[in-house]
């Protein structure tokens, strides 16, 4: 009579081991997949986050520049750009002797 159980219990617990493994495989691409959609949700905001700082960054040493060529009574950078072709003609002028 145990035969006649351990036969049948066999296969039983063979079905049981492959359910088990195959629910375990499941979970474990389930949390694969959790994972990877935190890591990506992580870099977004990381990302995010740096861009904020570099511009506020990018605000503040405008900002700086902008007080610091006060100080030094310099002309803004675009009077300045428009000052420095007028410079370098006169120079290709001056330079120049026939």
């Amino acid at each position: 009579m145990h035969t006649h159980w351990k036969n049948r219990l066999a296969p039983a617990a063979l079905g049981l081991a492959l359910m088990t493994l195959v629910g375990c495989d499941a979970a474990e691409q389930s949390a694969q997949k959790l994972a990877e959609g935190a890591k990506k949700e992580a870099q977004a905001l990381i990302e995010e986050s740096v861009g904020e700082v570099v511009d506020e960054l990018n605000r503040q040493v405008d900002s700086l520049q902008e007080s610091t060529n006060r100080a030094l009574g310099k002309a803004e950078p675009e009077e300045e750009a428009e000052t420095e072709p007028q410079e370098a003609e006169r120079t290709r002028e001056e330079g120049v002797e026939t």
